[in-house]
């Protein structure tokens, strides 16, 4: 059993980043967690014939640099990381077990998006082209699953995004319905790995967005209101203003830039992560702040 978890070892730490083994192999305890890992993955797909030294490798080549080994290890979807690592190896049993436990979040990715030419099997099985074939180099989508958010969320924003890609290159816009699920996932369809630093902060995320909000002048916060939840035009809000249309969008421009780094601000204070992760924290921040500021100026309902 020692040597069996010695070589497990062994084949996870050659497939870490030199920068990485130095501190994963400190750890003591590390075998009983690599050991643990493989249980629960075999216990969830037992029959799927996935090595333990493929796996371990697939995990390394994953995990992020800036995240502390116990808390890198331990954030991971085990199970479906296994599962995806057989899909992305081709294994028949992987993909038999994903069709009968996962195809369905395809369809349920497509729910918030316009136009019937979308839902049609021929989209579906595009989206199983990219997740299990993908186009060289690149290689099967599913590969790039690393674990940091439930499988089924990744691939229903996968979908999402091969949706947008085929309308674009359409050059058409793509709609996407209005639901609070469907438009807060926009900016994280565009790299579904932001989906597990949206989840873990999500609540920090909308107390610093309220305390910036609270920061700002009463013309910021009315401005901001008329451009994003009343959706009106740069002449139109120049008209309640009486002034040109060229200084309600630099009135705008300002007021979000305030707000993002008021924001930026206030998560610093909330949230103890520094380098690479606060970077992607603040990249999530800025591609979803007009969905946020829509949400939390929006008057409640009746």
């Amino acid at each position: 059993m020692a040597d069996t978890r010695n070589n497990h070892v062994d084949a996870f730490l050659d497939r870490l980043a030199p920068s990485q083994r130095a501190v994963y192999a400190a750890m003591p305890n590390l075998g009983d967690l690599l050991g643990d890992m493989l249980a629960q993955a075999l216990a969830s797909w037992p029959q799927i014939s996935l090595s333990a030294e493929e796996f371990l490798a697939h995990v390394a080549a994953r995990l992020p640099a800036e995240l502390a080994p116990e808390e890198a290890l331990g954030g991971l979807f085990v199970a479906d990381l296994f599962l995806a690592c057989a899909c992305a190896k081709a294994d028949r049993r992987a993909l038999e077990a994903f069709e009968h436990d996962f195809a369905g979040e395809i369809a349920r990715g497509l729910t918030s998006l316009a136009g019937d030419e979308v839902r049609g099997d021929d989209f579906k099985q595009e989206v199983r082209h990219k997740l299990f074939i993908g186009k060289p180099p690149a290689g099967p989508k599913i590969g790039e699953y690393s674990g940091r958010g439930s499988l089924r969320r990744w691939v229903r924003i996968t979908a999402k995004r091969t949706y947008i890609d085929l309308m674009r290159s359409k050059q058409r816009e793509p709609e996407v319905l209005a639901g609070d699920e469907a438009v807060s996932e926009r900016a994280s369809e565009q790299d579904p790995e932001l989906v597990y630093v949206k989840e873990r902060y999500r609540q920090e995320f909308r107390t610093a967005f309220t305390t910036a909000l609270s920061t700002l002048t009463t013309r910021q916060r009315n401005i901001l209101r008329h451009h994003f939840v009343h959706r009106l035009r740069f002449d139109e809000i120049a008209g309640i203003y009486r002034v040109h249309r060229a200084t309600i969008a630099r009135w705008i421009a300002d007021a979000r830039a305030a707000l993002l780094e008021r924001t930026r601000a206030a998560l610093r204070e909330q949230l103890a992560v520094e380098g690479a992760e606060f970077d992607s924290i603040m990249r999530l921040v800025t591609s979803d702040m007009d969905v946020t500021v829509s949400r939390l100026l929006k008057p409640p309902g009746p």
